[in-house]
């Protein structure tokens, strides 16, 4: 009997251990979103939070990972009933430290690249969400930016990043 209930603890605990992993990325803070590219094992996307803000729409930065580059993107929308943006820009945490340092943003600095790269935010169930990411929000379950792919052909070295949905599949444990 004892063996028994000893198997029955064993096995709830390890089920409930698998469910809190899951759950995990559903309820993740959008500051430390992690998402993947369905169909590319090699490119992930992390949503950080900028030590200042890049503009108005957002206090936050997409990082995307992809064949050992890293890109930045920042994002915009046309408020109202409208659309949501992301567009290149350079390192928020390079410029911030060079500006912390007193040393400017720098001319190399550039304003994030808006060239019609919208991105549609969705929750589990695939509903739009209407606003770009927030840092103190939970995490959007899809990202749809094909932009992404084009701005990074169009990077040195070109690369090939396929046109897919980014998936939450993680939620990283510190801000940066």
């Amino acid at each position: 009997m004892r063996f028994i209930f000893l198997a029955a603890a064993l096995a709830v605990s390890a089920c409930s251990t698998i469910a809190a992993q899951t759950a995990t990325p559903q309820t993740c803070p959008t500051e430390r979103a992690v998402y993947a590219l369905r169909g590319e094992p090699n490119a992930s996307l992390r949503l950080m939070r900028t030590p200042h803000p890049l503009n108005a729409y957002s206090d936050l930065a997409a990082r995307v990972t992809f064949e050992g580059e890293t890109y930045w993107f920042a994002f915009v929308s046309s408020l109202g009933y409208s659309r949501n943006y992301v567009g290149r820009t350079d390192d928020p945490f390079e410029a911030a430290r060079r500006g912390d340092a007193g040393e400017g943003a720098g001319e190399e600095q550039q304003e994030p690249e808006y060239n019609g790269s919208e991105l549609v935010s969705f929750d589990t169930d695939f509903n739009v969400l209407p606003n770009v990411p927030q840092s103190g929000e939970a995490a959007p379950a899809h990202l749809l930016a094909t932009g992404i792919g084009s701005a990074i052909w169009y990077s040195t070295p070109r690369r090939v990043l396929p046109q897919a949905l980014w998936t939450l599949s993680g939620c990283d444990s510190a801000e940066r």
